[in-house]
């Protein structure tokens, strides 16, 4: 029978979780799911919103590192899926979207929820198989399902009636197999004593393991693994301009993409610059860099690495100081940053800040920076928390963005996640950028911050959540000591545009002042 060929290879490859959305013509598939279930084969999720569904999927592959399979009916549910498997393109993450269909032959007659599902959710894939439940073989799954190594693959499959079993689907219950073990990357070739910088972000789950070298300064952005590294520098926005005449070469190790600095970085053609050619492809924005298959060997430079790292010290000590005159979206963010375990940050004024202040290498954070969306930000933790506690931290516009993930489906245990809402009133990442400038201050509130006029607390309330509003750092930290209790943890902040944006503005030029004076350099070397 297709259906217990199709999760007998899946178990195979490596699944452990389900996520399932329900509908008519993925019965089959349901019905499979609910007896592995019972057999304790899987852990099943069971959601309403497909969107909602395969970033939960996304969230528990990202953890694992095992490939985690979303299951929809055919039509607008295939759809739903397409954020996230995007993202799991761009981030190299076992993410397989397994699609029921209607029967091919119904394609192009208007028959009911039937469409082209086949290239919906590519050209980003790793891997895609159109097959007929009745034609499918285990060869073609395995195939298919090889290419989880390299990112997400889609499983579309045509089921014709009936959509239920006359008796047990399973003869002999599968078992999940283990994963393959990550492998070390080879040492690459020796290079020369140019004075070099690491500009490290995240990397696949399932990518080798990297050595860094010894004595290399790294710019670690807040989800790269090697911000816990003793040469990982502080504050490495800011020093990347205050040691821009001193850096002679660039190395680009997964995918950074967080900050303006970083990118002017990588994109020098004055210096050599190359890049480390990660899944699914190096990161190269100024299309300067030379491609390298692993990281070379290098001497260490100890006098620049000592520099790189005093400016960056001296860098954190300024915005800290400047952000404790007051409790607002800075202050909190270096709550979050001073905070131990783990973390998924939204990708908006939260991630750039903790970038900004973060000090403590116990924390460690995630973040989906493929295409650093806000989609699907909740549900994404929830399905990380699948594999331990969990906090997540977000603004408020990320929050309503995926409101409907707050609500737990009946029966189902919740993972061990807090909320954390940092509202500004609404896009308050734009304030920082060209666009809350003054001049443009007469259109800004209009087409740029779009506030909500939703009640947070009372939305958490309603979904079952534990509400903490806080009302000032000590009392943030206090309620983030505590381990993740499925609480939703509010800050609110209404200040004016041109507030925000001075505020900001302060505490950059504190940094900067404070980096360039013990780099040796003015304030502007990038410039």
């Amino acid at each position: 029978m297709a259906v217990a060929t199709i999760f007998t290879e899946l178990l195979a490859a490596g699944v452990r979780t389900v996520v399932l959305a329900p509908g008519s013509r993925s019965a089959p598939l349901a019905y499979g799911a609910a007896e592995l279930e019972r057999a304790g084969a899987i852990d099943l999720r069971v959601e309403t919103d497909e969107r909602a569904a395969g970033f939960t999927a996304l969230g528990e592959a990202k953890a694992s590192g095992r490939p985690a399979v979303v299951i929809t009916t055919s039509g607008t549910a295939v759809a739903n899926l397409h954020p996230a498997m995007a993202e799991a393109f761009h981030s190299a993450i076992p993410l397989i979207a397994l699609t029921a269909d209607r029967p091919a032959a119904l394609r192009g007659t208007g028959a009911n929820q039937t469409t082209w599902q086949p290239g919906m959710l590519g050209p980003a894939l790793a891997g895609e198989l159109d097959v007929s439940a009745e034609d499918l073989d285990a060869t073609q799954l395995r195939l298919a399902l090889g290419k989880t190594a390299f990112g997400p693959v889609h499983l579309n499959v045509s089921f014709a009636e009936p959509l239920h079993p006359s008796g047990p689907i399973f003869a002999e219950i599968p078992v999940a197999a283990d994963p393959p073990a990550v492998a070390d990357e080879p040492a690459g070739e020796e290079l020369d004593g140019r004075r070099t910088v690491i500009i490290a972000g995240p990397r696949s789950p399932r990518a080798p393991r990297r050595n860094m070298p010894a004595g290399i300064p790294i710019f670690a952005e807040p989800a790269a693994d090697e911000r816990h590294l003793p040469q990982a520098v502080p504050a490495s926005r800011i020093v990347a301009d205050a040691m821009w005449p001193d850096i002679e070469r660039v190395i680009i190790s997964g995918h950074p993409t967080l900050s303006r600095p970083i990118t002017r970085l990588m994109s020098r053609d004055d210096i050599e610059v190359l890049a480390l050619d990660d899944m699914p492809g190096p990161t190269n924005p100024g299309r300067v860099a030379t491609i390298l298959g692993a990281m070379p060997q290098l001497a260490a430079d100890d006098d620049f690495l000592e520099r790189c790292l005093a400016a960056g010290r001296a860098a954190s000590q300024a915005g800290r100081q400047e952000v404790a005159t007051r409790f607002d979206p800075l202050a909190a963010a270096r709550v979050v940053a001073d905070s131990s375990g783990t973390w998924f940050l939204g990708a908006s004024n939260v991630i750039r800040d903790v970038d900004l202040l973060a000090e403590n290498p116990d924390a460690t954070f995630h973040a989906s920076r493929g295409l650093a969306g806000i989609d699907g930000t909740i549900a994404t933790a929830r399905g990380m928390a699948r594999s331990g506690p969990v906090r997540a931290a977000m603004g408020d516009l990320t929050f309503f963005h995926d409101a409907s993930s707050l609500l737990p489906t009946a029966g189902q245990a919740e993972p061990e996640l807090d909320l954390l809402v940092i509202d500004d009133g609404g896009g308050g990442i734009f304030a920082s950028l060209e666009h809350g400038q003054e001049r443009y201050a007469d259109v800004f509130d209009r087409v740029f911050r779009t506030r909500r006029n939703g009640d947070i607390a009372g939305l958490g309330r309603a979904a079952g959540w534990q509400v903490e509003i806080p009302s000032g750092e000590d009392e943030l930290a206090d309620i983030l000591s505590a381990p993740p209790a499925h609480r939703l943890i509010l800050v609110s902040f209404d200040e004016d545009t041109a507030v925000v944006r001075a505020r900001r503005e302060r505490v950059t030029e504190a940094m900067t002042e404070a980096a360039a004076r013990v780099a040796g350099t003015s304030a502007s070397s990038a410039s």
